[in-house]
């Protein structure tokens, strides 16, 4: 048997624990139990943007040991792989995605489950985007200057190391690796999901019809059932 093409992948990462209600950091104004139901959500919608695609690209789920026994059943596809992790907060991201089967030929992208706005279409213009042979990274920020994904060669992956730990801020990751020789490739506008604030922006990013692109119908009626248990405080 020959060695099949080297895949592109793609890494959910979780760098908390986001389910287990014993351990999750529950957002201002919502229990603990919609906190929860809110994190499914937004991890469930990326499962179902790269069901798509899935022959195509391997794809990872990062999450904390503490969630995995909380797992609904059904709630990971068959064929996609889980890395669980032991510490509380997740420190460095390349010691768990260098023990996988990465190939250093492909490229890798590494996304923050709690942020909505990429679609599947821009999924290969950033896999595009790292055609050139120098060290590049294509790096996606929120409109609140968090860093919600990054897509690097497999041979970089070290340099995705510093955004954990500088709590994904995109000027303080820039500071770190600014020694560095590497191009990077700048795309905003993502709306990330930290906040209650962040909450009210999802309720009026999901009301737009445009919004049907990366988050789909059934998705939509999801959402619904947390805003309208607390539609009076989202439309102050």
């Amino acid at each position: 048997m020959g060695d099949a093409p080297n895949k592109n992948s793609i890494i959910i990462v979780a760098d908390s624990p986001i389910i287990n209600p014993r351990e999750i950091k529950s957002y201002i104004n919502l229990s603990v139990n919609y906190s929860v139901y809110l994190n499914t959500l937004l991890y469930s919608n990326w499962l179902e943007i790269f069901s798509g695609i899935k022959e195509q690209v391997e794809i990872y789920n990062l999450l904390n040991e503490r969630d995995v026994e909380f797992l609904p059943k059904y709630f990971l596809p068959q064929g996609i792989h889980l890395i669980s992790y032991k510490e509380r907060l997740l420190t460095t991201l390349s010691e768990h995605l260098l023990k996988q089967s990465l190939s250093l030929n492909s490229k890798t992208l590494v996304l923050f489950y709690n942020f909505i706005g990429l679609k599947l279409n821009d999924i290969y213009r950033i896999f595009n985007l790292l055609q050139t042979d120098e060290p590049s990274l294509v790096i996606g920020k929120s409109v609140t200057n968090k860093i919600v994904f990054v897509c690097t060669n497999g041979s970089d992956l070290k340099l995705v190391d510093s955004i954990v730990p500088v709590n994904k801020n995109y000027t303080d990751y820039l500071s770190i690796i600014s020694s560095k020789d590497i191009f990077i490739h700048a795309l905003d506008g993502f709306t990330s999901i930290d906040s209650f604030e962040d909450i009210k922006k999802l309720y009026i990013e999901l009301s737009k019809k445009e919004s049907l692109s990366y988050c789909s119908q059934k998705m939509h009626e999801s959402f619904n059932d947390l805003f309208i248990e607390y539609k009076e405080i989202l439309n102050v």
